[in-house]
């Protein structure tokens, strides 16, 4: 039995994705700032927010498989919608921004899909 084994959870990993998954909610939630900042595009926030989402994840659970991991980020997506669609949060929910992180855990995950099938391949 090797003396390290590769754990299920990264915790100092996971801490930092739920650091991150915090902030992200509150972001999604607090006053928008129509545009201001680094990035003026919503959906471009949405996609490198999600991109980078899908990269912590991946380190805070390494033994995970990539679509779970991408189902529940994408079902955090949705539900980020269906709270700024609520009257009292005062935002907008927009379909769009789902599709904006779809593509930044699909933009993610698809080179380490491709490399292991390419790697799996040639075994």
């Amino acid at each position: 039995m090797p003396l390290l084994v590769p754990r299920k959870i990264n915790r100092p990993g996971l801490l930092v994705f739920i650091a991150a998954v915090a902030f992200t909610l509150y972001a999604a939630l607090a006053p928008s700032d129509d545009g201001a900042g680094l990035i003026p595009w919503d959906k471009a926030k949405h996609f490198i927010v999600f991109y980078g989402l899908t990269f912590l994840a991946s380190l805070a659970l390494p033994k995970s498989r990539y679509w779970k991991i991408g189902l529940v980020l994408l079902g955090f997506g949705i539900a980020i919608e269906i709270l700024q669609g609520l009257p009292i949060v005062g935002r907008d929910a927009d379909v769009f921004d789902i599709v904006a992180d779809a593509l930044g855990i699909g933009f993610f995950f698809g080179p380490v899909v491709v490399t292991r099938w390419m790697n799996a391949k040639d075994a």
